[in-house]
């Protein structure tokens, strides 16, 4: 005789087969409460299924920011040829600042990725993607364009436009093979405080930043223009913007802010130091083409800085402390082992 598959278990629980084709086990007892909290689970479910788009859509937004900032890149080098100085400015300043919608886009889309657990191999890929055009193409030719207006175009130097065409395509390069890097060596259980190597977000900020306080230089003081300031951006320029572009393929050691700020519990010091950056930057917002570049070129410069803190200190007489100590705790650790067998 075949047995009822309906009949309940001998504990007394039977098996309910949600929407998504998970089994739940409902008491006998208890089948109206773990009813309601199937539904519950069931409504979550759907309303994460929902959500799960909106982390693509961001990482869209970054790419779309991306194309639009290169479509204002090619309207300021039209405006360069036709001669219409403010048309340029304009346009950089667009193109800047849609640098930073990408950067906005790319800081959330991953958050929210992990906020409704729709994270994956797509989206990283996707988000690569995204990246290389926004962070890596765009920055590159706004490396050209304002190079060439700032100080290569009607100078007559050829050799000016061959040194911005190879850092433009250095610092290209160098964007792409971070990225690359960033997904072979990064994996899920990532806790994503720190890079190693800027940040290609970072790097394409500052080099907006760079190009927005020449901007305001540019256009606010009309001796920016004369001698001797063109033959000083000929050398800074392309130094400046290549040390960026090869400070992300490095290996050296920079803090993820967004998530040392939103996902830790913060110490009384650094609120203090956040609070006093931000009243700094609200007090000088009317030079806001200025205080973002410093704090993006600190930025840049603390990877380095820290780098040799920690050569110095190792090499000191405190590395040496520490050194030994290090040794004694191992042989301490070794020790209580062998004690144990």
């Amino acid at each position: 005789m075949m047995p009822d598959q309906n009949a309940p278990s001998e504990s007394g629980r039977q098996a309910e087969v949600t929407a998504s084709g998970r089994l739940i086990q409902l008491g006998s007892g208890e089948g109206a409460l773990d009813g309601s909290n199937t539904t519950r689970r069931m409504r979550k479910h759907q309303r994460m299924r929902g959500l799960a788009m909106l982390p693509t859509a961001l990482t869209l937004g970054n790419a779309i920011s991306g194309i639009a900032a290169l479509i204002e890149l090619t309207k300021a080098y039209a405006y360069m040829v036709a001669g219409d100085s403010e048309g340029v400015f304009v346009r950089l300043g667009y193109a800047a600042l849609l640098i930073g919608a990408g950067m906005l886009c790319d800081a959330l889309d991953g958050k929210v990725a992990r906020m409704t657990a729709t994270t994956g191999r797509f989206g990283a890929e996707l988000d690569s993607l995204c990246d290389a055009v926004t962070f890596g193409v765009v920055p590159a030719l706004m490396i050209r364009v304002a190079g060439d207006f700032f100080f290569a175009h009607g100078s007559g130097i050829e050799f000016d436009t061959k040194i911005l065409w190879a850092v433009s395509g250095l610092y290209a390069c160098c964007a792409i093979l971070r990225l690359a890097r960033y997904n072979v060596e990064t994996d899920e259980e990532d806790d994503h405080t720190s890079f190693r190597g800027l940040p290609s977000p970072a790097a394409a900020a500052s080099i907006a930043g760079f190009v927005l306080a020449l901007s305001w230089l540019h256009h606010t003081f009309a001796g920016f223009s004369a001698q001797p300031w063109p033959w000083i951006l000929r050398f800074a320029f392309p130094v400046v913007c290549l040390f960026i572009g090869v400070m992300m393929v490095t290996r050296i050691r920079y803090v993820h802010l967004f998530n040392r700020l939103v996902t830790r519990k913060q110490s009384l010091r650094t609120m203090v130091v956040f609070l006093v950056l931000l009243t700094g930057v609200v007090v000088f917002s009317d030079y806001w083409r200025l205080t973002l570049p410093a704090l993006m070129l600190v930025y840049v410069i603390s990877g380095p800085a820290y780098f040799a803190y920690r050569f110095l200190r190792g090499r000191g007489l405190l590395g040496r402390r520490l050194a030994v100590a290090e040794r004694k705790r191992k042989r301490d650790e070794r020790v209580a082992r062998q004690n144990q067998v």
